[in-house]
């Protein structure tokens, strides 16, 4: 529960939307992407929507029957690249058994390198994907890097955070070689 509620404070914390004037997407909600968790379980998505609700987030977790969900809280306020990326972030979570096991403490380094991680994976996803992914990397960051202005994080958090993702989307690795070597490495494969 600790780690839902703070990945939800984490998701809202950077995602607040400023509407990208950069942006060729208006308001629609992206079709949900195909995720398959670490056990093979297909993910399923559920768009929730609220009025005072100032940000777009996702959340990755076990709904209550157990099954593997990404709740996608206020799509409609965001481009369509954030809400891709967004997406892959969480199926990230799924995909590299996140949900599995135990949650390391909040804000400790397990817990850091477990969402630079979810991050990554979702920047590969997105270059090997069959779309604009140039595109879609540079107008999810100038939205994400607004919003975590916005909220108040630190020069160097926005920073570190836009330089994991630039460096990841600029690895020469598969989307599967990758998800199999942090499987392995977590000892989930």
């Amino acid at each position: 529960m600790k780690i839902l509620m703070f990945s939800l404070i984490f998701i809202f914390n950077f995602q607040y939307i400023v509407h990208s004037k950069t942006s060729n997407f208006k308001n629609n909600i992206s079709k949900p992407p195909s995720c398959t968790n670490s056990k093979g379980e297909k993910v399923s998505f559920k768009n929730l929507n609220s009025r005072t609700g100032r940000f777009t987030a996702g959340i990755a977790k076990r709904d209550i029957n157990g099954l593997p969900i990404i709740y996608r809280f206020n799509y409609h306020k965001s481009s369509k690249a954030l809400q891709i990326l967004i997406d892959f972030h969480e199926c990230a979570h799924h995909q590299t058994g996140d949900l599995e096991k135990k949650p390391p403490p909040q804000n400790s380094f397990e817990y850091k390198m477990k969402e630079n991680t979810a991050d990554c994976i979702a920047a590969i996803r997105i270059k090997s994907d069959n779309i604009n992914g140039k595109f879609i990397i540079k107008e999810a960051l100038i939205e994400l890097k607004k919003d975590m202005k916005i909220i108040g994080f630190s020069k160097s958090v926005i920073e570190s955070r836009e330089l994991n993702i630039k460096n990841c989307f600029k690895k020469d690795i598969s989307l599967n070689e990758y998800l199999n070597y942090i499987l392995v490495k977590r000892g989930l494969k």
